[in-house]
């Protein structure tokens, strides 16, 4: 095993052997088989086809859905007698097989529980899953005009958190099933699509997803064992279906993006106010003993202080004057958001006519962003084709590559435009206006500051990135004998990207005839590769009213990349980017190849039914990974299952108004695997010798760790399935507890050894919550109403942190967060700002730190020793919601339908970097602030809001405290969508659906810290926020047509 790992020879003779075994087995095994094809088609009351169907085997896993005609092709066993037929909101039929074309017609009833879902390497009626499997249908995707998958999902599904963390055109989303089940380790779940781990969901075009299953329990992902620890996400693409006639559709949206929301800053009329009050108090507080007023004109402060002007003790004579004189008055977030046009083209051409199927589809996304001169483009191709080359061998090929392009100045970020765009004083002289800083226009002298201009910064600086995909596989399947079948795929993924920046002198504000221009320029590019090759073998049969599917495979997977970079100064011509090693200063040229990640794994499942009551799921997974340390390479992760469907037991009242009722539980263990390639090894860097500067050698840079192994994860999950009333009202509750072990972690190790971290494995951490759905048929006439509510609750808590134990500092500056043993994770820890110091008498009154004085910020005595000092942080809170809800209301009458989805979350704070530095004293004479400024503490006569100290609070600058920890609660209309279902008689068009929708168009929150608490960029967790690309509101017109 070890050598397939390390890629030596004996890997191509094994792949030998896996296919020539494979296909030995196809061939002998052809005369056996004993199926027959059923074909048919399924249409409503109204003699409309039903797409997409599902059509299955009465007491099997075997099954289809309908084709955009209603019709379907089914290859069943001689044996079968009858064919289940169901589609949600519509009662499921049982029919008899026949020879000849079956006319299925479905009356409207409620949620059925037959749906077929993907679960990991085959399928399952939804009635006959055991674990803990969540579903989003195509319909559903096709009625928000989304760019993006993931922003599809959110408010969907129970256990499922979708985070926008930037509103950056082209961004992706983060997805997190039941909470992180990591501290260190990436925790995004695992993204198959067609059967295909990939990396991202970036490229893929919502246009072409048929269905997306989200894989939530251990019992359900332990069949991916090291990847499943934080979640499966399966994706199946759209195909043709068989016999389907010529079919053609195209989409189209049209939309306009507005900022959502400004953040609270002072107006330039409030700022001059603040500014006039921020030199009152310096002026008083540095000559008021030498007899110094408030009302000292510009002339008598200009003498008192010397002569030499300071912009922090005289007041701009034009403050005072009508109209502010003639200075520039500016409202920067107008000047740097725009109305932004986003189009998305679809175009798809599908056939299953014959022994050939395919669907062949384009699409084309230009989303300019809501920060001027910044846009996303992308272009997607596919190609899903399959064949059948003899009667029992079907051979198919998925070609998807993809291009991306964008460009803009970087707006998220620490010190970025997203806060210049608040913190930039809103005056300017006249003739510098909104281009202030910037070449050769000047400053505002009253700011004292070196910032430029946000605007012209987008405009001069340019950022381009570009991005190819390829994503291709191809697969042989065959029907070998009697319910077994077999199926080998390989597949190819190859992504390469590349971005450029190049920063002119009008920014960098610097030129000299002998050096040239201070032009700063840089160039990265990447590319990486993966390979995979995977064998599955199917048996599934049905003896009386027993029903087994057993599965077993063989995975191997290989990828690895490189990577360069270039950056470079001084640049003969202020507008050429071009980087000559003749003209330019080098500043940096780095290289790298990645070190080969390998991964091999055996896997199988054994699912049972007897007589549609009683049903079981046992699977198991061995993985070997190149990751880790030679002794704990290996990891093996079952996984067991059961389910009682209880309303199927004879004695169950037909005529109950609990129609059905299913109880199911579930264990499973899922490991982890997300780290750096070459963690257990040993490294070394070049280095100098001792105070020297010439390059000697190389020095150690990490420490190998043989035992180096899995973080591994076991999840409980017990929960029921109701249907009421012929399941017009359905619900699925859940209870979980996901506990993760042997935490991979950088652990503190003696500075002796020439560095302080190294990785190993400490601690164990705790998700434990419930999740409810509830599906309901409210109307089910003319006119038709449905809700779709969903409900999660997640709390996660630190168990151990190693042998003592030891709290880890985390967050920004590695100061604001915590692990803590029996705290949630990722804890906000902190002084807590209690209020204001407004008197003197709450300087005796309450404790106090070194220095304090009337108009500072008070904080709490957390440890009760009559002292402020750093003793008194304490926990404060945790980032991660408790509750998420989500719910859509669909109504439809005749041709036409309304939806609105309404998102919400409780439980969880943010902390906003962006607005401590807004805040911290001083910052008022350089820049803009908050708007709370306006109600800050001037005198024991005035004492503000009781919040906001007094400008001259110097002693708590340095500090992160609670000011700044925002509640991240809110409520939020995320989508509302109108559609009209355009009639045509004519079979040239078999569908037209015309449709307006609006996204993000009202949030209910407090947050005042930044743009919104969903949009922040606080890393890979999103805790805190330091200046974020604001999220847009976006107003869609599209229409999609079948032809």
């Amino acid at each position: 095993m070890k050598n397939i790992l390390h890629g030596n020879g004996s890997l191509g003779r094994k792949i030998q052997y896996l296919l020539l075994m494979t296909l030995f087995v196809v061939q002998s095994a052809l005369s056996f088989a004993q199926n027959r094809t059923v074909t048919g088609v399924v249409v409503d009351e109204k003699d409309e086809p039903i797409i997409g169907a599902n059509v299955t085997v009465k007491g099997t896993a075997k099954g289809t859905i309908t084709d955009l005609d209603g019709k379907f092709v089914l290859s069943a066993p001689k044996s079968a007698k009858l064919l289940e037929v169901s589609f949600i909101g519509y009662n499921t039929q049982t029919v008899t097989i026949t020879d000849k074309t079956l006319q299925i017609k479905l009356s409207e009833s409620a949620i059925a529980l037959d749906e077929v879902v993907a679960i990991g390497y085959g399928s399952a009626k939804k009635g006959n899953v055991t674990g803990a499997i969540a579903k989003v249908n195509a319909e559903k995707l096709e009625d928000r005009a989304s760019t993006n998958i993931a922003s599809s999902l959110q408010g969907q599904l129970a256990g499922v958190e979708v985070r926008s963390t930037t509103g950056e055109p082209g961004s992706e989303l983060q997805i997190r099933v039941r909470g992180a089940a990591s501290i260190n380790a990436d925790a995004t779940p695992l993204y198959v699509v067609d059967g295909i781990p990939v990396d991202d969901l970036g490229s893929l075009n919502p246009g072409d997803i048929q269905s997306i299953e989200v894989l939530k329990d251990a019992s359900s992902s332990a069949i991916y064992g090291s990847r499943g620890a934080n979640g499966v996400v399966l994706i199946t693409t759209k195909q043709a279906g068989t016999d389907e006639k010529v079919r053609v559709q195209f989409q189209a949206s049209f939309g306009i993006q507005s900022l959502e929301r400004k953040v609270d800053v002072l107006s330039p009329e409030e700022w001059i106010e603040f500014r006039t009050a921020y030199n009152n108090n310096r002026y008083i507080s540095q000559y008021g003993s030498k007899g110094a007023t408030i009302e000292d004109d510009y002339a008598t402060r200009l003498a008192m202080i010397g002569g030499k002007e300071s912009y922090y003790f005289l007041n701009d004579p034009r403050w005072t004057e009508p109209g502010y004189g003639n200075l520039k008055l500016i409202d920067w977030q107008d000047e740097f958001f725009r109305l932004a046009p986003i189009q998305n083209y679809q175009l798809s051409l599908s056939s299953g006519r014959g022994n050939t199927k395919y669907r062949v589809s384009m699409g084309y996304t230009d989303q300019e962003g809501i920060a001027i001169e910044s846009n996303y483009k992308r272009l997607n191709f596919r190609a899903n084709v399959e064949s059948k080359v003899f009667n029992r061998i079907t051979v198919g090929v998925n070609l998807a590559p993809s291009a991306s392009w964008n460009e803009g100045g970087r707006v998220d970020g620490k010190d970025r435009q997203a806060t210049n765009v608040l913190t930039m004083a809103p005056v300017a002289e006249p003739e510098d206006g909104i281009y202030t800083g910037a070449g050769a226009y000047g400053y505002y002298r009253w700011t004292s500051s070196s910032k430029i201009s946000p605007v012209a910064y987008m405009e001069h600086v340019q950022n381009k990135g570009e991005k190819v995909q390829l994503s291709s596989s191809a697969y042989v399947k065959a029907d070998i004998w009697n319910g077994v079948k077999a199926e080998v795929t390989g597949s190819y993924n190859f992504s390469s990207s590349q971005s450029r920046s190049f920063v002119p002198s009008t920014i960098t504000k610097y030129r000299t005839d002998v050096e040239g221009y201070r032009t700063t320029a840089s160039r990265t590019e990447s590319r990486s590769n993966k390979f995979l090759l995977q064998g599955v073998l199917h048996y599934d049969k049905t003896f009386g009213r027993h029903t087994i599917g057993a599965m077993a495979g063989y995975s191997m997977e290989s990828s690895g990349g490189s990577s360069m970079r270039l950056s470079a100064t001084q640049f003969p011509d202020n507008s050429l980017e071009v980087i000559d090693m003749a003209d330019v200063v080098l500043t940096a040229a780095t290289a790298s190849l990645s070190t080969p990640s390998r991964l091999m794994s055996y896997f199988g499942r054994l699912q049972y039914e007897y007589d549609d009551r009683y049903l079981l799921t046992a699977s198991i997974r061995r993985d070997g990974s190149s990751r880790f340390g030679k002794a704990n390479r290996w990891g093996i992760f079952p996984a067991v299952s059961g389910a009682y469907r209880i309303s199927n037991e004879k004695f169950w009242p037909k005529d109950f108004v609990m129609n059905s009722l299913k109880l199911r539980a579930s264990w499973g263990a899922n490991g982890n695997n997300s780290i750096p390639t070459n963690t257990a090894l040993a490294k070394l860097s070049s280095a100098n010798y001792s105070s020297g500067s010439i390059i000697n050698g190389f020095a150690p840079t990490s420490l190998a760790n043989p035992d180096l192994g899995w973080e591994k994860t076991e999840s409980w999950n017990v929960a029921f399935d109701m249907g009421l009333f012929n399941n017009r009202i359905f619900l699925s509750a859940d209870y979980y507890v996901k506990t993760t072990k042997d935490l991979l972690y950088q652990v503190t190790v003696p500075a002796l050894l020439g560095f302080t971290k190294a990785w190993g494995n400490i601690g164990s951490i705790r998700n434990k919550g419930f999740e409810l759905e509830v599906t309901t048929q409210n109307l089910t006439g003319r006119l038709k109403w449905s809700t779709s509510l969903n409900v999660s609750y997640n709390q996660n808590k630190v168990l151990s942190l190693g042998d003592d134990n030891s709290t880890v500092f985390t967050g920004y500056d590695s100061t604001t967060q915590v692990f803590m043993v029996d705290q949630p994770l990722r804890s906000f820890y902190m002084y807590d700002a209690v209020g204001v110091y407004q008197t003197q008498a709450d300087l005796q009154k309450y404790p106090v730190m070194q220095n304090s004085k009337v108009g500072d910020v008070r904080y709490r005595d957390a440890n009760g020793d009559g002292v402020i000092n750093d003793s008194d942080r304490t926990l404060m809170g945790k980032p991660d919601p408790d509750y998420t809800f989500g719910i859509t209301n669909t109504f439809k009458y005749k041709n036409f339908d309304l939806s609105f989805l309404i998102t919400a979350q409780t439980g969880g704070q943010i902390y906003s970097v962006l607005g401590r530095a807004m805040d911290r004293p001083g910052m008022g004479a350089n820049g803009n602030v908050l708007s709370h400024w306006k109600n800050m503490w001037k005198s024991e006569a005035e004492p503000g809001d009781g919040k906001t100290p007094g400008i001259d609070n110097a002693n708590t600058g340095q500090f992160y405290d609670s000011r700044w920890l925002y509640s991240t609660d809110f409520i939020k209309l995320k989508n509302v969508t109108l559609g009209y279902r355009i009639p045509f008689k004519k079979k040239l068009i078999q569908n037209a659906r015309v449709y307006l929708t609006g996204e993000n168009l009202l949030m209910w929150d407090k947050y005042e810290g930044g743009f919104s608490p969903e949009a922040n960029n606080g890393g890979s967790t999103g805790d805190y926020d330091y200046g974020s690309y604001p999220q847009a509101r976006v107003i869609t017109l599209g229409v999609n047509v079948t032809f």
